[in-house]
């Protein structure tokens, strides 16, 4: 049975048989160009409102916004909502020390226990950017050695901004921000040019309420994005699903920002090379 304070989605791709059988509530992403059957029991990220249209340079995104504006109001104020995908999967606190696919329903992370109850969110240990070798910066971010050359010796130095830069687009974060106001903006703008870790992944459990607050922001500052970036000249993987990869920062920032949070252990697992499980504590 499905927990009664939380309810937590596994975004897809593809039909994985083992998915059929975990205790999560299966979307299929870019469901709108796909042609093979589902389960009934699925739902598609083009079902009712929806934006699946985009998940060429969305991702992840278009199944977050069709469960944020077709099944919220399913969800009562004390429901969490957990974001999750078929490579990485929450689990208990108590979970077993080896994870595999015989026993991975029953360590899958299914009510949010009493004593954690005071926090809003559940996140994945943050991913740390500094230690790149000197040859990758130098390939990868020559443009902000010319600007900034301690950038070669400083580790304080290798912000969410400069692994942007080197993987997605040089100064994308900047002009993104340029569509935020205020005490957001500077705000925004702090944490990429400061922090040296972000929350990975867009994966975590919300609090309904908080849940709705964080796509409402996403999506409207995204949305002002997509009318000062142009799609037909994003290239190769690091940028084809830039808005995805824009979210996936700007969740982290919202989330540390807005939420008493706390990280939760996940298990990651490529069920198309049938690895085993990975332990993310």
């Amino acid at each position: 049975m499905k927990s009664k304070n939380l309810k937590t989605y596994c975004i897809t791709t593809k039909k994985f048989s083992f998915l059929e059988s975990l205790n999560l509530n299966i979307i299929v992403g870019g469901a709108n160009d796909k042609i093979e059957n589902f389960p009934e029991s699925w739902l598609l990220d083009s079902d009712n409102i929806n934006i699946s249209s985009k998940n060429k340079n969305f991702g992840t995104l278009t199944s977050i916004y069709a469960i944020w504006k077709n099944e919220l109001t399913e969800c009562n104020k004390n429901t969490w909502i957990g974001i999750s995908h078929y490579r990485r999967f929450w689990l208990k606190n108590n979970h077993n020390k080896i994870i595999s696919l015989d026993n991975l329903n029953a360590n899958l992370l299914d009510a949010i226990p009493d004593e954690d109850l005071k926090y809003d969110a559940f996140v994945a240990s943050p991913r740390t950017l500094t230690g790149y070798k000197p040859m990758k910066l130098i390939k990868k971010a020559h443009r902000n050695i010319l600007r900034d050359p301690f950038i070669l010796f400083n580790k304080k130095k290798h912000t969410i901004k400069l692994h942007f830069d080197m993987f997605h687009m040089y100064d994308g974060l900047i002009k993104a921000s340029s569509v935020m106001t205020g005490k957001q903006k500077e705000s925004f703008l702090n944490y990429i040019n400061n922090k040296t870790q972000y929350i990975p992944f867009s994966i975590f459990v919300l609090k309904r309420d908080k849940f709705n607050e964080l796509c409402q922001s996403t999506f409207e500052w995204i949305s002002n994005c997509e009318k000062i970036f142009d799609i037909n000249n994003f290239k190769g993987y690091g940028q084809v699903r830039f808005f995805d990869f824009l979210a996936e920062r700007y969740f982290s920032f919202w989330i540390e920002h807005n939420t008493k949070y706390k990280t939760q252990p996940f298990a990651i697992y490529d069920p198309i090379y049938n690895q085993n499980f990975k332990i993310i504590s």
